[in-house]
């Protein structure tokens, strides 16, 4: 069962997403208080907020729409060479049915020294207070998962802990709908979550409609220097890349390439 607060998003493959979570919550839900605080590594909105394109590397084993990426046995060896490419930061699935996540992983990447986002599907005050005790310094709110009343209950939620928050849209209604909770960095997902296609045209075409003030991170998407620079040259502070980052048999130097992507590229699709 959907809980309150979060909404029906019309697909059967997100919905029941939302319903595992939900299931998962109420059957193993983490008490904060019984974990031993991990010592976060800096504020996460600054981390991105260096001149140039920032990367926030993910540690991600699988996806509803790819199945299998990786299966990263050491989280803490993956996230130590996203480390020596240059990542700012690190996005850390923590879904363990849909995405092989863990929160356990989000502890171990917490100690290595760089802010790390707790990427999950967030639906209740206790995840963001889980994520504070793993060491996170942010938590992802999806909007299209989220109603206002929550989205807002969860943002305020976050700062009280001393997170930050990255509230992820996928069009403009939505971005009217973050922009309320006054999002620390706001990322638009070129995967549409209720068809789990992606098309990279819907982030270049947003990310000129974010004000300033919000970081802005491109997510989903970006496979190649040609598409780091292509949201960059069309606003882009940040790149949230996973799938090919598992998949590189040399991530430190793809990141190298995301990071001095030209901005000035043709933005012709």
């Amino acid at each position: 069962m959907i809980p309150a607060g979060v909404q029906r998003t019309g697909s059967a493959r997100l919905d029941e997403i939302l319903r595992s979570v939900a299931e998962r919550r109420a059957r193993t839900s983490v008490v904060p208080t019984a974990l031993a605080p991990v010592q976060r590594a800096g504020p996460f909105k600054a981390a991105l907020g260096a001149p140039g394109l920032s990367v926030i590397a993910e540690c991600k084993r699988r996806s509803p729409s790819a199945g299998p990426l990786a299966s990263v046995p050491d989280v803490a060896a993956l996230c130590t060479r996203y480390k020596k490419g240059g990542a700012a930061a690190f996005s850390i699935l923590t879904e363990r049915d849909h995405f092989g996540g863990d929160p356990e992983d989000l502890r171990t990447a917490s100690a290595l020294g760089l802010p790390c986002l707790r990427k999950d599907f967030v639906i209740d005050v206790g995840m963001v207070h889980e994520a504070a005790a793993l060491g996170a310094s942010a938590v992802l709110l999806i909007a299209v998962c989220l109603e206002d009343g929550l989205l807002a209950d969860l943002a305020d939620a976050a700062h009280a802990q001393g997170l930050a928050t990255l509230v992820e849209i996928h069009d403009e209604d939505e971005l009217e709908r973050a922009l309320r909770v006054e999002p620390d960095c706001l990322g638009i997902n070129a995967r549409d979550l209720r068809t789990f296609e992606v098309d990279l045209a819907r982030t270049c075409a947003l990310l000129p409609r974010i004000p300033s003030g919000p970081i802005r991170v491109a997510e989903s998407g970006i496979r190649t220097a040609a598409d780091a620079a292509r949201v960059r040259a069309a606003g882009a502070d940040a790149v949230l890349v996973g799938e090919a980052l598992v998949r590189s048999t040399t991530p430190e130097a793809l990141i190298e390439q995301f990071q001095t992507a030209n901005g000035g590229v043709d933005l012709a699709p």
